[in-house]
């Protein structure tokens, strides 16, 4: 598994020492997270709690900034931290004391404070108490980080990681969509593969929701989404979705080059299509509200999660072969333009053929009722307003009359009449 990371948070107020072992841990695809003290590594053990892979503790370190000298109750207090954090967030991190064994009476305080249930760990974990003497003169040798190394490539976050290398590559600091999307399509899948552990976990906001969003804003940085398709900082999904496929937007007077040229092609429009019928208006990335992942909507949500990183995928690719941020926003072409282009061009109204041929197959025929962004659809229809339906509740279509509204393009009818299946 050389190919994932295994991030280790480290307090230790020796820094030199630390230092010294950063080249050791880089042989093992290790990242060392250092901190002096433990009130500045407590953000970031809140913020990165679902990627560390171990945290590593001198025994004898300062618990403050500010503190003139190491604490000998450092070890006793936060490892009271960590267990309450490990109890409330229902997830423990391997945990180690590496320590040079020079504090009072040393044996006799880790001994107490390494409790049974740490204990019943070590078959999985290795031991707990490293002393840093028995490293010296030991060449690349290092058996924690070993241990480490070992226990990292069972854990969760990285199996997702090198399982979906191919997709994560385009994921994180420094890379074409930001780390939050990182997080949070990490979290996703860890949801899809280890379900015992995440029994109807909540996110904050639908999760697919809020990847998409990144990737547009993504897009929009290296030209190939143009800043008409933003409204008070959020991306207008199904316009920007219309535009990265070829197609004319519905409410703005831009299209994604000449006809037949894309970002996405035809099947992930139709990948994308799915996800936005099942995401809602209220999910975008700033959103609280919460997001339950229960037994009912987990296949569903699944089935998504692995269609949203084929998105990711394509659009990497599009973009590693379009690296020319000006030549992409050269691709920005008014939608009259191609109006007129098609006059030369005529085509049977898409619309047109949908009403002749699909319409009366619509009736008697049952489908879920989905969210398309802010409003309800069955079977690719609007549903009338006046039918007071909930999302995934299985109706059988009724009646349908013609949508006269300007969204008929996409939605050429509207249903009016549903009888609802148990």
């Amino acid at each position: 598994m050389n190919n994932a990371i295994y991030k280790v948070l480290w307090i230790d107020d020796e820094t030199d020492i630390v230092q010294g072992y950063q080249l050791l841990a880089g042989f093992r695809n290790i990242q060392l997270i250092h901190f002096a003290n433990w009130r500045e590594a407590l953000p970031t053990l809140e913020k990165e709690f679902d990627e560390l892979t171990a945290i590593i503790l001198d025994a004898n370190c300062k618990l403050n900034e500010n503190d003139l000298a190491p604490s000998e109750f450092f070890l006793g207090n936060v490892l009271s931290s960590l267990m309450r954090m490990f109890g409330e967030r229902h997830r423990e991190i391997p945990w180690y004391i590496l320590s040079a064994g020079t504090m009072t009476n040393f044996d006799t305080i880790t001994n107490v404070l390494i409790n049974s249930e740490r204990r019943s760990h070590e078959q999985d974990w290795g031991k707990t108490v490293y002393l840093k003497t028995d490293f010296q003169n030991q060449a690349e040798n290092n058996p924690l980080f070993d241990c480490i190394r070992r226990v990292g490539e069972n854990y969760s976050n990285n199996i997702v990681l090198y399982r979906h290398k191919d997709t994560f590559k385009y994921l994180g600091d420094g890379k074409l969509i930001c780390d939050d999307a990182r997080k949070v399509l990490l979290k996703a899948l860890a949801v899809v593969y280890f379900p015992e552990e995440n029994i109807n976990y909540a996110f904050a906001g639908n999760p697919l929701r809020q990847v998409l969003e990144y990737l547009f804003r993504s897009a929009n940085t290296k030209g190939l989404l143009p800043d008409e398709f933003f409204k008070d900082g959020k991306p207008i999904l199904w316009d920007s979705m219309q535009y990265m496929c070829g197609k004319d937007p519905s409410n703005i007077k831009f299209r994604y080059g000449n006809p037949g040229e894309y970002i996405f092609p035809e099947r992930q429009n139709y990948l994308l299509l799915n996800i936005l019928n099942y995401v809602n208006e209220e999910s975008h990335t700033g959103g609280k509200e919460k997001y339950v992942i229960d037994i009912e909507s987990k296949d569903m949500f699944f089935g998504f999660v692995f269609q949203l990183m084929n998105i990711i995928k394509c659009y990497g690719s599009y973009v590693e072969h379009h690296l020319d941020i000006e030549q992409n926003k050269l691709k920005m072409t008014p939608v009259s333009e191609r109006s007129s282009q098609k006059i030369s061009q005529p085509q049977k109204p898409i619309v047109e053929f949908i009403k002749n041929d699909t319409a009366a197959s619509l009736i008697g025929k049952v489908f879920p009722v989905i969210n398309m962004s802010s409003f309800p659809t069955v079977g690719g229809c609007k549903v009338a307003k006046g039918l007071q339906l909930k999302v995934l509740q299985r109706v059988r279509i009724e009646e349908v009359i013609e949508n006269t509204e300007k969204d008929a393009k996409q939605y050429p009818f509207i249903v009016t009449k549903v009888t609802l299946q148990e």
